[in-house]
């Protein structure tokens, strides 16, 4: 009883010190710093062996052999804001990048078109970044059809208040406010190819034609067993 006790105020403790740290862009900044001096040695193994791969927006998905990014500060991972933070990567350094369900969360086409381009210029020739968004055309193709199955299985992701197609419609591209912007294939290949990328690969869950990079973990289908994400991928060439 006491060691959960201890164990329940400790998780506390994180969280309000991982808040307060979020509130304070100085106390953030100093963070970021020295998380990254943290990993640096790490970092520096990985790109004298041509092996760094980096898992941005990574949650609570950590990948084996990756270094993995996120905004919020927890235990094994690399705390930055993106996309600044991937300035600190030198050029062509990485050989892959994992970004899944980030790039909504940037601002278009400003942050969005940072990130990309940060992305293209610390890739190494012949590495690869791999996004994935929520299928937002998927969602509009199935509202116009107005396929009610579809819509039960959002039901299943979304927030009980959610009841109507266009109410889960207007979730999926906002998601109360967390969401920027809503991508189909035309507009992140418009992205990559402002950024610099020459090569850019439509995809489907775990289905890359980059090995390393089917390590997908957002599973979910609809109900004709199609993949809820947009899944695409690009290489540096």
């Amino acid at each position: 009883m006491r060691e959960t006790t201890s164990s329940t105020l400790l998780q506390r403790a994180r969280r309000a010190a991982s808040r307060w740290l979020l509130r304070s862009a100085t106390a953030y900044r100093l963070y970021e710093r020295w998380s990254f001096h943290a990993h640096q040695a790490a970092i520096a193994r990985s790109a004298a062996g041509g092996d760094l791969r980096l898992h941005l927006g990574c949650g609570g998905h950590l990948l084996e052999g990756w270094i993995n990014i996120d905004l919020r500060p927890q235990r094994g991972t690399l705390s930055m804001r993106l996309p600044a933070g991937l300035q600190r990567f030198a050029d062509d350094s990485v050989r892959a990048i994992y970004a899944s369900h980030v790039l909504e969360h940037l601002d278009y086409p400003g942050q969005a078109l940072e990130f990309v381009r940060q992305c293209h210029r610390i890739l190494r020739p012949g590495g690869a970044l791999r996004v994935i968004v929520p299928g937002v055309q998927k969602i509009i193709e199935a509202y116009a059809r107005n396929d009610a199955g579809f819509f039960e299985v959002q039901a299943q992701l979304h927030p009980p208040e959610c009841t109507t197609p266009l109410e889960h419609l207007m979730y999926a591209l906002q998601q109360g406010g967390e969401h920027r912007y809503g991508y189909d294939l035309a507009t992140i290949a418009k992205l990559y190819a402002r950024a610099g990328f020459s090569e850019v690969i439509a995809s489907d869950h775990n289905a890359s034609q980059v090995p390393e990079l089917r390590v997908d973990y957002h599973a979910r289908q609809d109900n004709h067993g199609n993949y809820l994400s947009l899944y695409v991928d690009a290489v540096k060439r």
